[in-house]
């Protein structure tokens, strides 16, 4: 009877993946691209699975598809189920918000239709407004869809007789499955559609597939790899190992994957694989670390459990986000390992079992190739010819080859050696299987619709929905309001560009400090004939006198500007007493000031209050504010304006007076600014 070679280090490639997947899941912003981990599953499923199937059938000249098919049933199905069920329990107990959406999701995921319930339903991969417990089955589903299609696929191309030629049709349906893949992703739009879908993301599978199909060609030509061949086959899985690794923090969700980044990640797993694999290969070593192999030993279980319990234990201890998020990476990864065991030990290793002894005692019952019946000896050994593991999740520990004759023995009772009474399994299985059940209907009764986010989203949404209908009800009052400032907007520009042409420095007198001594020239341009009486060091509290005596001396003009806020603080009163000191007729323009003084703010509120106070014979200059777009425009002080400052202080206070002016309504509809000028 023909004996076929063992892979060594699979369950090391796998546990290799899983690393990515969950570095990804739990950290993204330190691993962008660990979610090609999938794909590198992918490969390992397709080459994997159809070499199980190739050799099954050139052991017995057919493909049992029905066994085959419960066989992956028993794997994946008893953990899946298992873990829903607790996973809704938990959530049922912890945060309901954990539950939107989950009797529809349950649902899909137990018929592995996750993938395309998501697709259907608008779900996301990549965003999520709310704790999504299932949203990572779309990976078992997509691989429970690949297993029912691949027997197919492997019988069709078997009916192709050229080896090559089956290689290469498995290679250009991987090439059509990245091209729509690229072709259907649209940058700026959700990828869920690509990455989910069957039809978008097999090409890893059927990569695997083809890579399968040409080492079994290998194995029944029975001629060993040259020896070029077998130097370089460890050096490109070395190399395609590194380029997984320099790939995975490299890549994001766009382009750089859905348009070649996974293909790559696929192309490379399919080099690790047949470099590892080769005969005389030192990657089996790096790959048989027990620890790298027991984790893709156990890949499925954790896979399951860890994004429902990343996303549990953040809604149980909320407090840990931010700083202490390593504590919930560290629960997650004990917790997962934990519950996979337990599912294992509860749930998936008797299921496995228990289809392993049906499949035994079928064997045992069947005439084998040259006519006599498949033995099971006492001690429970099967021949040497048994196939590989099918699927990404079984493990791959065992040695590459047997001697011949020698029959690959299994320990007696189903491993006796770690065997557990049935009793004490039955007293942990069935209250953990009775609570998560009862929990899982409370979960699927209790499951809301929204979460309490979108929710409050909804509600705010209507809100501001009945807010937009009040302001379309409004729509002719506030298009009659724009229509009248329109035409307010015309008036005023028409009266600032009179307002520019007629206003002259004989209309103007100054009273400023060191500020305005420096921009003096500036003004005397722009205004030809204004009055200046300014002085260094000069504060508000001299304004007074300095207008009194200027009216008396008949050089107070009708727009008195006051620019002494730079050197000492001022009150709302004393504003007011310069304003009293120049009487009727006069407009107050006050210039506010700028610098890291610290009295310059308290000045320049009591200026802005004042002129609030009385909007019909003052204006505030804000020189802080023009200035303060431009300090590269002031000396080394940081106060007194260059130049190109002393120009911009200018034109300020002539804008400001021109817009004042503009602003006031025509004469006709001016009311009576007596008074208006003084304090209070």
């Amino acid at each position: 009877m023909k004996r076929y070679p063992r892979y060594d280090g699979m369950d090391g490639i796998k546990g290799f993946a899983l690393i990515g997947i969950i570095w990804y899941h739990l950290s993204q912003r330190t691993l962008p691209g660990g979610f090609i981990g999938v794909d590198v599953f992918f490969v390992v499923s397709g080459f994997l699975l159809t070499t199980s199937l190739l050799r099954e059938r050139e052991r017995t000249g057919r493909i049992a598809v029905g066994r085959f098919y419960v066989r992956r049933l028993a794997r994946l199905w008893p953990g899946m189920a298992f873990m829903i069920a607790a996973a809704t329990s938990l959530g049922f107990l912890i945060d309901h918000d954990a539950l939107v959406g989950m009797p529809a999701k349950s649902l899909a995921a137990v018929v592995f239709g996750s993938n395309w319930y998501e697709i259907a339903s608008g779900g996301s991969y990549f965003a999520m407004t709310s704790p999504q417990l299932l949203r990572h089955l779309w990976f078992v589903a997509l691989l429970a869809q690949a297993i029912v299609l691949l027997p197919l696929i492997v019988a069709l191309l078997g009916r192709i007789r050229a080896a090559a030629a089956r290689i290469g049709v498995a290679v250009a349906l991987a090439a059509l499955s990245a091209a729509g893949m690229w072709i259907l992703y649209r940058p700026g739009d959700d990828p869920t559609r690509v990455y989910f879908g069957t039809d978008t993301h097999c090409f890893g599978l059927l990569l695997g597939m083809a890579l399968a199909f040409a080492v079994h060609r290998h194995e029944t030509a029975g001629s060993p790899a040259s020896q070029p061949v077998r130097a370089a086959a460890p050096w490109l899985s070395t190399a395609a190992l590194i380029g997984l690794i320099l790939l995975m923090p490299r890549i994001d969700q766009n382009e750089s994957a859905f348009r070649g980044g996974l293909v790559l990640a696929a192309v490379l797993t399919v080099a690790l694989i047949a470099g590892s694999i080769a005969e005389g290969s030192w990657m089996p070593s790096l790959f048989l670390w027990r620890p790298l192999a027991l984790l893709g030993k156990y890949s499925y279980g954790i896979y399951l459990w860890h994004w429902p319990l990343y996303l549990l234990v953040q809604l149980l201890f909320p407090q840990l986000r931010g700083r202490y998020v390593w504590v919930v990476y560290l629960l997650t990864l004990a917790l997962s390992v934990a519950m996979a065991a337990l599912s294992w030990w509860m749930a998936e290793r008797p299921v496995s079992a228990l289809v392993s002894r049906t499949r035994l005692h079928r064997a045992s019952d069947q005439p084998s190739a040259g006519g006599h019946p498949r033995t099971v000896s006492s001690v429970g050994s099967i021949p040497a010819s048994a196939p590989v593991p099918e699927g990404p999740f079984a493990s791959q520990s065992m040695p590459a080859y047997r001697p011949a004759g020698q029959a690959m023995r299994m320990p007696a009772a189903g491993a006796r050696a770690f065997a557990v009474p049935a009793w004490l399994r039955a007293l942990v299985t069935v209250p953990v299987v009775v609570l998560a059940v009862t929990g899982f209907a409370f979960g699927l009764m209790a499951a809301p619709a929204k979460s309490s986010v979108q929710a409050m989203l909804e509600r705010n949404q209507s809100a501001l929905d009945g807010q937009r209908q009040q302001r379309t009800a409004d729509a002719a009052t506030a298009a009659e309001a724009k229509k009248r400032a329109k035409e307010e907007a015309e008036r005023r520009a028409k009266a600032k560009a009179e307002a520019e042409r007629n206003l002259t420095g004989d209309q103007i007198t100054v009273i400023g400090d060191s500020v305005t001594v420096g921009a003096s020239p500036a003004l005397q341009s722009l205004l030809p004939g204004i009055v200046i009486d300014a002085q260094v060091s000069r504060a508000v509290t001299t304004a007074p006198d300095i207008v009194a005596q200027m009216k008396v001396e008949g050089q107070l003009r009708r727009y008195v500007v006051v620019s002494l806020n730079t050197n000492s603080a001022a009150t709302v009163d004393e504003f007011g007493q310069i304003a009293d000191a120049a009487g009727d007729g006069h407009i107050l323009v006050i210039v506010n000031g700028y610098g890291d003084r610290s009295w310059i703010p308290v000045a320049n509120q009591a200026a802005a209050d004042y002129v609030r106070a009385h909007p019909t014979t003052s204006m505030l200059v804000d020189w802080s504010t023009a200035i303060g777009a431009h300090p590269e425009m002031l000396s080394s002080d940081g106060i007194h304006p260059e130049p190109d400052g002393q120009n911009l202080y200018a034109a300020t206070i002539k804008d400001t007076i021109t817009s004042w002016i503009a602003a006031r309504p025509p004469v006709g509809d001016q009311p009576d600014d007596a008074g208006d000028h003084r304090n209070g």
